[in-house]
């Protein structure tokens, strides 16, 4: 690869990652008006509707989707990206704090390095592992409010369960990803992801939907929440496929640690959400342990 594509994967790795940020604080912002599985059915319809749009009208070659083999590819995809990641994270900010979120998600380098390691072959040193180690303490820490041995089930914000969860979800479908684009294009394997995704949420949200409140679909916030993350997030999707093919799963979650910066920030600004003392300490220890991760070996400090 030539160096301006890596340097275009780059900047588009770094506005996916600033636009991923403001997730779970407007999310938080109109879940009031829209239950979290409704909201997360919306936007992946809307975005499915989208990029078979784009697709089709850039006479893209679509057959190889049906093929038997690429076929259940897409519908792991789907499952890993969009089923369980998706469609959890509206779950878990539901159930969690938008600060607890964005806090637990600069845990995804981690994650995915690790399923690189296991899946892809791709070789961590033992400084990576201990970066692995101190991260899931941090994690830890993060959930349990630093109540490690005097845990109580109602210390534990069910989201943030969830949410370790939806992280799982999403390194399976980075990591796959990369072994995916040796078939279709970044274009083709979003999109087909996303529609076999949307097709199990839909039924989801139907079965669930006597849970939540009803909805309010009048609401100006929640449509527009719903349609930036559709439209916008569908792009990012494809965009972050691309910087997968490019730079590899591994150097594109590097990226992920400006995630929690942007988005405590964005959570403090938007829903007045204040960090306590072991927050702040997990989340110190959580991007400790993503910086020893993903150092590439032989690098020095």
């Amino acid at each position: 690869m030539s160096a301006s594509a890596h340097t275009r994967a780059y900047v588009a790795l770094l506005l996916i990652v600033v636009l991923w940020a403001s997730y779970p604080a407007a999310i938080k912002l109109a879940l009031p008006d829209m239950p979290p599985l409704v909201m997360a059915a919306l936007r992946c319809a809307i975005a499915s509707i989208f990029l078979v749009t784009m697709l089709l009208r850039a006479g893209a070659d679509t057959s190889l989707a049906l093929a038997p083999g690429a076929l259940r590819a897409f519908i792991l995809l789907g499952i890993f990206g969009i089923f369980i990641s998706t469609q959890g994270s509206y779950l878990a900010i539901f159930y969690s704090t938008a600060s607890n979120i964005v806090l637990l998600q600069a845990a995804s380098p981690v994650m995915i390095a690790v399923g690189a390691r296991f899946y892809l072959g791709e070789r961590l040193a033992p400084a990576q592992w201990l970066g692995v180690a101190i991260s899931a303490g941090g994690v830890l820490l993060v959930i349990t409010n630093g109540r490690l041995l005097s845990l109580r089930p109602e210390d534990v914000h069910a989201g943030d369960l969830i949410n370790i969860c939806t992280l799982a979800g999403w390194s399976a479908y980075t990591v796959y990803s990369k072994v995916v684009l040796s078939l279709a294009s970044p274009a083709v394997l979003t999109t087909a992801a996303y529609v076999a995704g949307t097709l199990l949420i839909l039924p989801t949200a139907i079965v669930t939907a006597p849970l939540f409140p009803p909805p309010h679909f009048g609401s100006v916030i929640a449509w527009t929440v719903v349609l930036y993350q559709a439209i916008v997030g569908a792009i990012a999707h494809v965009y972050w496929s691309r910087a997968i093919h490019v730079v590899g799963p591994s150097r594109a979650a590097v990226f992920l640690n400006l995630q929690p910066v942007v988005g405590l920030v964005i959570a403090a600004l938007l829903l007045r959400e204040q960090l306590g003392v072991w927050q702040l300490v997990g989340g110190v220890c959580v991007l400790a342990g993503v910086t020893l991760t993903t150092r590439r070996e032989g690098q020095r400090g």
